[in-house]
């Protein structure tokens, strides 16, 4: 082989392999991938902004030409909007922008370059801003259509009352869903849900802090729960509620802790009224007519009730266990047809009786020690308390202004009533294992009247020895085995007796003269 064809060899070798290398390089160069690059969004805004405003762009980049901004997903959905081009962000539907609603909006932005895409997480806070809506005046709401429509306003504060039903009118609503009227947070005068027969709870009331007025709950047949009133705060008026016969219990006003008046009455599956647990005070408490109420422990709070305490027509109550802490009682107690409770000895720490008293027709009392202190009384009624043996707890009685009525009762004397001086009207009546009357032996004046009447084991009236003055009427009646009237010797030999002498159906009735003549027992 020549030099010559040798070097042609040679330089096309060379040759091959430049191009070959060149083509290799042009490949390479070709191959590289396209990446997108995207950045999480965050931002903090009020709530409440203005459909359309901007929100803020997603930062994204590719490494080959433009990307494109599309929505993967969103919670609430419908919230924003990106724009396909830019990535901007704007408000949709500013409903949504709501803290009390959504206090954060979050989503997913798919960046992309054709196939090529990454996520962008989408975070929004909202701020709570202050956006009072007030209704001046009352509202009375008769139909659904009305909570509907009002609620709509999105009112946060009512000036007046607000009257949900028709009770005030008459009739019956249609009513049973109040989850409209969610924005009101305060109530200028009172809350009256009443004679709503379809309405089973109070939800859409949860954000009530303040009722100025009275809290009416009435007449609502199906009502069962009350707890939506649980962030009510601000109260110191009025409690009604009443009639509402399937309501089971108060849960709901555990943050009350004043009242005015407190009725709680007619509800007839009520079970306990421990919603009223944190209650201290009070003018006047009324538990009454509850006939499946087995306990009022819900009361252990009270230590004032200087209007009075009424407890009554309770069938299913067993005890009154719950007041021990209540040492504030004015005006009256009324403790009546209760026929469970044995006694009222939760009573023993009031430091001061009111002068008006009625135990009446508590079928198991056995006790009314708990009285223990009373010197004076303007009415005091103990009566229809068929197991009640004794009068222990009256015994610093002395002055009762008014009237005095012992009736029904299983005592046997009034011993405890040895302090008794002067009394307005006095009746003892139906006391049929009462043998004597010895304890009334320091009674002086009835201002008006003294009735002894149908007290079957009764025989001799020996304990009205001091009586010397009744201002009107004596009547002694139908007492079966009394026969002895010498008692009234001093207040009819010296006239103390101003009014009508009625004495008959005993088993001896004398005339005054008789009495007056020595001729006063058989």
């Amino acid at each position: 082989m020549n030099l010559v064809y040798q070097y042609k060899i040679i330089i096309a070798l060379f040759l091959l392999t430049v191009i070959s290398c060149s083509k290799d390089e042009s490949d390479s160069s070709q191959e590289i991938p396209i990446s997108v690059l995207a950045a999480n969004f965050s931002k903090t805004m009020d709530e409440n902004p203005d459909t359309g405003a901007t929100i803020g762009t997603i930062t994204a980049s590719t490494n080959e030409g433009n990307v494109t901004f599309s929505i993967s997903e969103q919670n609430p959905s419908g919230a924003f909007s990106v724009d396909n081009a830019t990535g901007e962000l704007k408000v949709v539907n500013k409903s949504l922008f709501d803290f009390e609603t959504n206090p954060t909006i979050t989503g997913i932005v798919k960046v992309a370059n054709g196939s090529i895409s990454k996520n962008a997480f989408v975070t929004i806070n909202l701020n709570d801003i202050n956006e009072d809506r007030v209704f001046e005046g009352l509202i009375n709401l008769k139909t659904q259509a009305e909570v509907n429509a009002f609620g709509a306003n999105q009112y946060t504060h009512i000036t007046g009352t607000l009257d949900i039903g028709v009770f005030l009118d008459g009739g019956v609503s249609d009513i049973n869903d109040l989850t409209p009227l969610n924005s009101i947070v305060s109530i200028g005068n009172n809350l009256i849900v009443g004679a709503n027969p379809n309405l089973e709870n109070l939800q859409g009331l949860e954000n009530v802090t303040t009722i100025v007025g009275q809290l009416v709950i009435l007449e609502n047949e199906s009502l069962k729960h009350i707890e939506s009133l649980l962030n009510v705060r601000d109260f110191n008026n009025n409690i009604v509620i009443m009639d509402n016969p399937n309501l089971i219990n108060l849960d709901g006003l555990e943050f009350f802790e004043r009242a005015r008046d407190i009725s709680i009455n007619e509800n007839n599956s009520l079970q306990n009224v421990d919603g009223l647990t944190n209650i201290t005070e009070a003018f006047t408490v009324s538990i009454v007519d509850n006939p499946l109420l087995t306990n009022i422990q819900g009361l252990n709070s009270l230590t004032s009730a200087t209007g009075g305490l009424n407890i009554g027509d309770n069938s299913s109550l067993n005890s009154i266990n719950g007041l021990e802490n209540l040492t504030n009682l004015g005006d009256h107690l009324s403790i009546f047809n209760n026929d469970l409770i044995l006694n009222i000895n939760s009573l023993q720490n009031v430091s001061q009786f009111p002068e008006s008293i009625l135990i009446n027709d508590n079928q198991s009392l056995e006790s009314i020690s708990a009285l223990n202190g009373i010197e004076i009384a303007s009415y005091l009624y103990i009566n229809g308390n068929l197991s009640l043996n004794n009068l222990e707890g009256l015994n610093s009685i002395t002055i009762v202004s008014q009237s005095f009525s012992i009736k029904d009762t299983k005592i046997q004397n009034l011993d405890e009533l040895n302090n008794l001086t002067l009394v307005r009207s006095l009746t003892i009546e139906s006391n049929n294992r009462l043998e004597n009357i010895d304890g009334l032996q320091n009674l002086e004046i009835a201002t008006n009247s003294l009735n002894i009447r149908e007290n079957n084991s009764l025989t001799n009236l020996n304990g009205l020895s001091s009586l010397r003055n009744v201002d009107r009427n004596l009547s002694i009646n139908y007492n079966q085995y009394l026969s002895d009237f010498c008692g009234l010797q001093t207040l009819l030999i010296n006239n103390g007796l101003r009014g009508n002498y009625s004495v008959s159906d005993n088993a001896y009735n004398p005339t005054k003269q008789d009495i007056i003549d020595g001729n006063c027992r058989l």
